[in-house]
């Protein structure tokens, strides 16, 4: 069978990667998207082909990930703010698409399932590097055929369990601690207290041993996490989390949902909210205070670290510690103790510029900018000690 191709001419600036991955694959932008066939995909026969047209036309729209599109269902568009729950991850800019698989949908009626291939090419060898495989359905509605999510297909088995505003999704082999949920669920509203936002509506919160298999049901069935898949992420009021000892208790990504209408209107730098959720949610499954030891003894043995530096230029995480998120939720708490939540809004409303935020940061805690480092080391010390 000969490949398909479907190309359309555009004028493409890449979109801001949000990975350091994507930064990396994102090379010169093609002048067409290009939607290829893999081996063995029939796209011939009936409803094979009308389907796959289907997909091809969303791809070469260039999906955004701000706007809705008509060709999704209208019962998920109607349920998300956005329908295509993958859109962040795997429209970044690349141009290249190889369908691996159209076939119907086993175990769901007048449905079919695609698997793609999205990468990248570089280099006079044109190397081939993948950005994701993702999978996405196709069903009846109205009369005609619309893109779906993995996300309701692939756990509509698993087990659920509703506390307060948070419904735990989980699969039926992980089991799930009670009173860890509890207190998650109490998490949410004492942090909306605290900072003086409405509480949020009802948040569905997928949570497994590690990040590769909740992706995965979301429909990601690759994407390049590192080697450390303890972790979350969060959209609008979904919440995915992987992690084998604290599943139930990842409160870092529910702070983002709740502080979201509290940092909206703040234009606050990504370490900064970044920062802010790891002081009240911690971050990598252990609460703030659990992660001051390692930061500490860290900063101990690289005396050369500026929070400069590490607004510049974050270091990479390694294992739990995370420089960047670690030490401006130590700002961010010390802020906080100064200012107060005015304190807080004075840090996030100070743009993107590192010298803006110390600046902003020194005024707040009254110290001189010069001295800002001194003090945020001798608390970090001091909670270290502490905990």
């Amino acid at each position: 069978m000969n490949p398909i191709v479907l190309t359309r001419k555009l004028v493409v600036l890449l979109a801001a990667a949000s990975t350091p991955v994507a930064a990396t694959l994102a090379q010169v932008p093609d002048t067409a998207v290009r939607v290829v066939v893999g081996f063995g995909v029939d796209t011939l026969g009936l409803p094979n082909h009308e389907i796959f047209a289907l997909w091809g036309t969303y791809l070469e729209s260039r999906p955004s990930c701000g706007q809705q599109s008509p060709l999704w269902s209208a019962a998920e568009r109607a349920r998300w703010p956005l329908a295509d729950l993958l859109c962040s991850y795997v429209y970044q800019g690349f141009s290249k698409f190889t369908v691996l698989h159209l076939a119907p949908a086993v175990g769901f009626d007048s449905s079919y399932l695609i698997r793609t291939l999205v990468a990248g090419v570089s280099g006079p060898e044109q190397d081939v590097q993948p950005l994701a495989v993702y999978r996405v359905y196709v069903t009846r509605e109205g009369g005609r055929w619309v893109l779906a999510n993995a996300l309701p297909r692939m756990t509509r088995r698993w087990h659920r369990e509703t506390l307060g505003r948070i419904t735990f999704v989980f699969p039926p082999t992980r089991s799930f601690v009670r009173a860890r949920a509890e207190s998650t669920a109490a998490f949410v509203d004492s942090l909306s207290r605290a900072f003086e936002v409405p509480a949020p509506g009802a948040i569905s919160y997928y949570f497994t041993d590690d990040l590769i298999e909740t992706l995965g049901a979301l429909g990601l069935e690759f994407f390049p996490l590192g080697s450390d898949t303890v972790g979350g992420r969060s959209l609008n009021d979904l919440v995915f989390i992987g992690s084998s000892s604290n599943g139930e208790g990842y409160r870092h990504e529910l702070a983002h949902v709740v502080l979201r209408p509290f940092l909206a209107p703040l234009n606050a730098a990504g370490l900064v909210q970044e920062g802010l959720m790891t002081w009240v949610g911690g971050s990598a499954g252990l609460h703030f205070n659990e992660l001051m030891r390692g930061l500490k003894q860290h900063l101990d043995a690289h005396p050369e670290i500026t929070l400069e530096g590490v607004l510049t230029q974050p270091p990479p995480r390694i294992g739990t510690l995370d420089i960047g998120y670690d030490g401006l939720a130590v700002l961010c708490q010390m802020v906080h103790d100064a200012g107060g939540l005015a304190g807080i809004r004075s840090l996030a409303t100070a743009g993107r510029d590192p010298h803006a935020i110390l600046s902003s940061a020194a005024r707040v805690l009254g110290v001189a900018e010069s001295q800002l480092d001194r003090v945020w080391r001798e608390r970090i010390a001091e909670l270290a000690r502490e905990h």
